[in-house]
């Protein structure tokens, strides 16, 4: 089922990561996270012959690891806080 509707702007239209809630309300479909973003690339250089590839990717692997660890971690010590940004990323 196509879904444009040629009367309608570009930014009315729906797509793939925009979904229409009610008329006038449109939720995105969140952004992956930093940490699947980091193990993505990581799979992908595991297969390369490149070292500076490899550590790279590693170090930003480590890096998406460490900042989520730390995300957790505050968000236990602040429930309230950690649902009102949840609630505000619409997840």
């Amino acid at each position: 089922m196509d879904r444009k509707n040629p009367s309608a702007p570009s930014c009315a239209q729906v797509s793939p990561a925009r979904t229409l809630i009610a008329a006038g309300i449109i939720r995105r479909t969140p952004e992956p996270s930093d940490l699947a973003v980091a193990t993505q690339l990581a799979r992908c250089v595991l297969a390369s012959d490149n070292p500076v590839a490899v550590r790279e990717s590693l170090r930003i692997l480590l890096r998406a690891v460490e900042q989520d660890a730390v995300r957790r971690s505050v968000d236990a010590q602040f429930p309230t806080i950690a649902a009102f940004l949840a609630e505000e990323d619409g997840q």
